[in-house]
């Protein structure tokens, strides 16, 4: 009899690990886990507090879905659109790509690397 590779197996899919319940705070958490069993993602949903600021437009408390990351080559997707999670330093090539437009100076060697690195991660290629 053969057995058939899922696709958790071949990795296709990330396979979910619940937490071990031993204490409150592992409630709701699971790592999705690649086909080495190493951890992609770490996920998380929670209803948010009573605060007035967390409530929906009907009122009703929101809702809140954290991700953590342990890899530079992943992506987040919510309602089919991708979601750009940008790090210190391409936020700083940001910055300097809007000051050397308001500028519209000349653009030095380290001030153009900064900001081809910036737009390659908008991309989605690697810098």
């Amino acid at each position: 009899m053969t057995t058939q590779l899922t696709p958790y197996d071949t990795g296709d899919r990330l396979e979910p690990q619940p937490w071990p319940l031993e204490s409150d705070d592992h409630y709701g958490l699971v790592d999705l886990d690649n086909d080495e069993s190493a951890t992609v993602f770490t996920i998380s949903g929670k209803r948010l507090d009573d605060n007035t600021a967390n409530r929906t437009a009907d009122g009703s408390p929101g809702y809140l879905l954290s991700v953590s990351t342990y890899s530079d080559d992943t992506a987040v997707e919510i309602d089919g659109d991708r979601v750009l999670v940008l790090d210190e330093d391409t936020l700083a090539g940001l910055n300097t790509l809007v000051e050397l437009a308001e500028q519209g100076t000349a653009v030095d060697a380290d001030a153009w690397r900064l900001v081809q690195g910036t737009i390659k991660k908008i991309q989605g290629a690697r810098p």
